[in-house]
């Protein structure tokens, strides 16, 4: 077994700060410049910077010898492609720079629907920057816009946080000599960082590499074929929002109709296991989902082998869904994204600064949530496999999520209204009375945003509309607090 090399040995003291900086990130409230340029005063050739940025007044009071645009090195693509981004500024990495560092304000991310994959892929560019020219790259994360998988990922990314006390080791960090090693080494090296008195130590290097560890059925496919940074292309982005899309390197979309599949089953058997995870799901409720009032149990079964089967081509890998005695479960590569999750955590963070005053974060943060609903989770399953009896695997979670997206919708007009912007205001209105024209909280902000604008005769035909949308739907206005505002706005 190879030992950790010099190069990947982490420092033997974690716990204090060292002064050498190569790959770090910096974690600042958003318009605190004193505090990145003190925690750059930790850095050799900080007087000298090149700066990218899409903010113009990002360390103006810094000492920046040249300034780009995220968007002039390619950091803007559909897929990041780290050989053009350094080819970008190789110009000045090998010349202007030669004594100086690299500073990049990561706000940029924070615009991005698949922003964590896109900082992991930042994360690497910085490795290789360092290693080819010897530059500190300071990677700076304004706090208020960055989410939980944002933050995660950077841990992933950056050798190094830089703070004014000093630059603090990361042990969460994986450099890319060990991105396609063994878990165990990675994991050893890991520890090591956390742990000095176990640093260059490999715990597994005595152990068979193929060997089956403990009772755990899946260790062999993980730790026998880590995900290497050349693999990442096998990653899944998924779009449940919508229609369900699935994509592979970011830009290859996959295709449900194979020949010899059915591909709304396939779709529907892709989006049930997706929603039952690890755990995956019994083989009689999928038949009975897929097939409710059609054939044997015994020929369901064979009916399901076969979907299995054209799901596993649509997405070209056999390990793309497993069978362990009755359950099937996805398998999706590691590192895998879902719209969900980044939309739910958008949506939290931009109520959070907005309660807080910070209109301008929260409207980057709401704009970003805004691209990724694009319409009701699964809304192309048909409803045959959503409205079933006998498992409400989908129905709940996407009136839920459709409430999450009105919300948005709400907040953002609020946001907006509040700055006097009306016309964009009342575009977020009509967003959200195209979700449900019943909303009271759409219908609330709409009317304000109608007196706002001093149109009484629009005010009027809102209140109207919302009494024909709840008479559609068997109910009636009387009482509500749409009602309550309508009266208190025209007595005024």
């Amino acid at each position: 077994m190879e030992p950790i090399s010099e190069m990947t040995k982490p420092r033997r003291d974690v716990s204090n700060p060292s002064q050498e900086v190569a790959n770090a990130a910096i974690f600042a409230e958003s318009g605190d410049a004193n505090f990145v340029l003190k925690a750059l005063g930790n850095v050799s050739g900080h007087e000298n910077m090149l700066i990218i940025s899409e903010n113009p007044s990002f360390l103006r009071a810094g000492h920046a010898m040249m300034r780009l645009s995220a968007t002039e090195i390619g950091l803007d693509r559909e897929q990041i492609v780290a050989a053009d981004v350094v080819q970008a500024l190789q110009q000045w990495l090998s010349t202007e720079l030669s004594k100086g560092c690299f500073i990049i304000d990561m706000s940029w991310v924070s615009k991005q629907m698949q922003g964590a994959l896109r900082v992991e892929s930042w994360g690497e560019i910085s490795s290789q920057i360092h290693k080819r020219y010897g530059l500190p790259v300071i990677s700076v994360y304004n706090r208020e816009l960055i989410v939980e998988d944002l933050l995660q990922a950077s841990f992933r990314a950056h050798q190094q946080i830089l703070v004014p006390s000093g630059v603090y080791e990361n042990p969460f960090w994986i450099p890319m000599e060990l991105a396609n090693k063994p878990a165990g080494e990675q994991m050893s090296f890991v520890l090591g960082r956390i742990v000095p008195d176990y640093a260059g130590t490999n715990f597994f290097e005595r152990d068979l590499r193929f060997a089956a560890h403990g009772a755990d059925p899946d260790w062999l496919v993980r730790s026998s074929k880590p995900m290497a940074p050349s693999d990442r292309a096998e990653r899944w982005q998924i779009y449940c929002l919508g229609q369900l899309r699935v994509y592979r390197n970011g830009s290859e979309r996959i295709d449900w109709n194979i020949k010899g599949g059915a591909p709304k089953k396939t779709r529907t058997l892709f989006a049930y296991l997706l929603t039952h995870g690890e755990r995956g799901a019994h083989v009689d409720r999928i038949a009975e989902l897929l097939w409710a009032e059609d054939g044997t149990e015994k020929s369901k079964r064979a009916r399901l082998h076969h979907t299995v089967a054209m799901l596993r081509r649509t997405l070209g890998r056999k390990d793309a869904v497993i069978r362990s005695g009755d359950f099937y479960r996805l398998n999706p590569p590691e590192g895998s994204w879902v719209d969900i999750t980044s939309f739910e955590q958008l949506c939290r963070r931009g109520v959070s600064l907005f309660k807080r005053g910070q209109s301008e974060e929260a409207q980057l943060i709401y704009s970003t949530a805004e691209k990724l609903y694009t319409g009701d989770l699964f809304e192309d399953i048909p409803l045959d496999y959503i409205d079933n009896e006998q498992e409400d695997w989908c129905m709940a979670r996407r009136i839920w999520l459709r409430e999450v997206a009105l919300k948005l919708q709400r907040d953002f007009s609020a946001l907006l209204r509040e700055k006097g912007r009306l016309r964009a205001a009342l575009e977020h209105c009509q967003k959200g009375l195209a979700l449900d024209p019943s909303s009271d909280d759409v219908n609330i902000e709409t009317l304000k945003v109608f007196h706002a604008q001093g149109r009484m005769d629009a005010v009027a035909r809102q209140y109207r509309q919302y009494k024909k949308a709840m008479m559609a739907i068997g109910s009636t206005p009387e009482g509500s607090e749409v009602q309550r505002t309508y009266r208190a706005l025209t007595t005024r």
